[in-house]
């Protein structure tokens, strides 16, 4: 059993002094680059170090779960301790942390030079090496950096060694007899340290494994990213970037395509160009036919509506009573007939919604480890000096909407871990009934003007409808439906109790919708085609029947608001304008249309085909729709290399 003891301390020894080394470059790094700290914002400090502690940890159990299961091999099933097979395995502990270690050190001037945390774009260099490590170590200011870092590595090595070899020493030296009861003692402690090592490396007991979207607690870009650890970003940076669905599709020149959208967009646009014409960022004026005053400032609700294909509602030609409220609402707005998703997941639908650009596949453009940054509706809100709040059901972590979020405009984030344990109703969180409410109470005393984005949930398998509600004998795939507009129903007649309505111009969309009925060809029309209803007590009411997307939804609401602004996206103003096409995709399947064919492309196989709307989706020749065929190839390139390329915010 001493035996047994010594080697849990060695090794509890080695995982806690590499937390340390790794807590130490962090505070580094916070000295030696305190300068990126946002000055203006009051942000706490603390919570980096904890968050970079947590994270940390789960990079070190990565490399511990070898020396723990050696642990439990070596001291409960073999009755010796063989220093071979342990020098072996404590070399390539020590190996591996300082990669780690020395990843960490890295960073400092990594983070200095490029604003970000060491991730896979490093391996972009591979080719060039030589010149990289050349460039390195030639300029004098790297020096002291590198010296402090390989100093600190050596010194962890050395006493990791040192460690190791004197309790190995003090091992063999010990009767190496173990009774059968300390044996089960020994396994049954290891098993527990063994599963707590695995725990570590998952991070947390929620529904989600711990992401780098831990790491973000507030509005400041260098904060947030202070506690990320560089070993846990560059491995899954990598591990993002090789999957099957984050490849490039080629489906044309991204370049070529780029210059070919933009001089469509500019066609009878007064929108203003940049120079740069690999990029999409044009300076859109107060439009003409603006609803408010300028100087004009209404609160903003956008609440998107999980899974609410417009099939669902008798506006639609829905037989079924699903969504009265939403059927009178959409007889007192600014309604759109035609209008789509660009995708079938809700990452997709808050992606391009808020920032206006499309998505690919089953892609998940919020999901990466290294947070990309964009420009689009919460930007633009928040520099005109709205406060900007997202509310989900769910936990944060949940497609790394905290991290990606935060990142990207929103300052206050209410998610899973705000509410009560015991409002959570299944594996997605609360019910759309606790959040609105629970929105509503915080909009009364919140700062204003303020931007509110509600992501509902409800209407999401499995369904669970409150045994109070009455649900008309449906079947619970629509009385989930009655219950989720009747939630809808209550938050907007409790804006209007609490004097918030007149100044608030609402937006309901879905963030897609879902199969409804016999899908008419490969692709369901019902699971992309959304219902928008933009409503305000100043705003007029209109059916349009213009084409449109989610993309559009920005250009829309900022024409209404009379906000000049600077757009880098797709978006158009398809109220004022004529839009004749669409795109829009599922997980394998790229879709363009307009009033009369849909366009299928399949860009892992090329397999295209082509529907006549107008007669009942009838298949076509190619050839009649090959127009919209090019429009999809050119969209999506684009889209993928001004992704590429990083030109999704502001040109400097």
């Amino acid at each position: 059993m001493n035996s047994f003891i010594k080697a849990f301390k060695f090794v509890l020894t080695t995982h806690l002094a590499a937390l340390l080394v790794l807590s130490v470059l962090r505070l580094a790094q916070y000295l030696y680059l305190n300068d990126f700290v946002d000055a203006t914002v009051s942000n706490p400090v603390w919570p980096a170090f904890v968050r970079g502690l947590w994270l940390d940890n789960v990079a070190v159990c990565y490399v511990m779960i070898l020396p723990y299961v050696l642990l439990l091999l070596v001291s409960s099933i073999i009755p010796f301790f063989n220093k071979y097979v342990w020098r072996t395995v404590v070399s390539v502990a020590i190996a591996v942390l300082s990669v780690e270690i020395a990843l960490q050190a890295a960073n400092l001037q990594y983070f200095k030079y490029f604003s970000n945390v060491i991730n896979a774009s490093i391996f972009e260099w591979k080719e060039e090496a030589g010149t990289a490590v050349t460039m390195i170590l030639e300029e004098p200011s790297y020096w002291v950096l590198i010296i402090c870092g390989l100093s600190l590595i050596a010194v962890f090595a050395v006493f990791i060694w040192k460690q190791s070899e004197k309790t190995l020493s003090g091992l063999l030296s010990e009767n190496s007899s173990i009774t059968f009861v300390d044996r089960l003692k020994i396994l049954a402690v290891s098993v527990v340290v063994i599963g707590l090592c695995l725990f570590g490396i998952r991070g947390r007991m929620g529904y989600n494994p711990i992401k780098v979207s831990a790491a973000y607690y507030c509005d400041d870009y260098f904060l947030n990213r202070l506690g990320v650890n560089a070993a846990f970003n560059l491995l899954n940076t990598y591990i993002d970037n090789n999957r099957r669905e984050n490849r490039g599709l080629e489906l044309m020149d991204g370049a070529t395509a780029l210059r070919e959208l933009r001089s469509v967009m500019q066609m009878g646009s007064s929108d203003i160009f940049v120079d740069d014409t690999l990029s999409l960022q044009r300076h859109c004026k107060r439009d003409s036919f603006a609803v408010f005053a300028d100087g004009e400032k209404p609160n903003v609700v956008i609440v998107l509506m999980e899974s609410m294909s417009a099939k669902l509602m008798q506006s639609f030609g829905c037989d079924v009573t699903m969504t009265p409220f939403l059927d009178s609402l959409w007889n007192e707005s600014l309604s759109f007939e035609n209008f789509y998703s660009v995708g079938n997941h809700t990452n997709q639908g808050i992606y391009s919604t808020l920032y206006g650009f499309p998505t690919v596949l089953s892609r998940n453009a919020m999901k990466g480890t290294d947070i990309p940054t964009y420009y689009g509706m919460p930007n633009v809100l928040a520099e005109q000096g709205y406060h900007t709040a997202f509310y989900m059901t769910h936990e944060s972590q949940y497609d790394n909407m905290n991290a990606f979020l935060r990142t990207n405009g929103f300052k206050h984030i209410r998610s899973q871990e705000d509410y009560p344990s015991d409002s959570v109703v299944n594996s997605f969180g609360v019910s759309d009934g606790f959040l609105v409410k629970y929105a509503l109470d915080e909009m009364q005393t919140m700062q204003q003007p303020f931007f509110s984005v509600l992501l509902t949930i409800s209407n999401h398998p499995p369904y669970i409808v409150p045994e109070w509600f009455d649900t008309h004998g449906l079947d619970p795939e629509y009385a989930i439906v009655l219950y989720a507009d009747y939630c809808l129903k209550q938050f907007f007649e409790g804006m209007k109790r609490c004097g918030l309505y007149d100044n608030t111009v609402f937006v309901f969309l879905a963030d897609h919708g879902k199969i409804v009925e016999r899908p008419e060809c490969e692709v369901a029309e019902s699971f992309n085609h959304i219902p928008l209803i933009i409503h305000s007590p100043r705003i007029g009411r209109k059916v349009v029947k213009n084409l449109g997307c989610q993309t559009d939804i920005q250009s829309i609401l900022f024409s209404l608001l009379g906000i000049e602004y600077d757009n880098v996206g797709f978006g158009r103003d398809v109220l004022n304008g004529v839009s004749s096409t669409v795109c829009y995709s599922t997980d394998d399947i790229l879709c363009a249309r307009d009033s009369s064919y849909l366009c299928l492309l399949d860009p892992r196989t090329e397999f295209t085909k082509a529907y006549d709307i107008r007669n009942k989706y009838r298949e076509v020749t190619k050839d009649s729709c090959q127009y919209l065929d090019s429009i999809l190839r050119r969209r999506f390139a684009a889209y993928e290399y001004l992704v590429s390329q990083k030109k999704t915010t502001l040109v400097k």
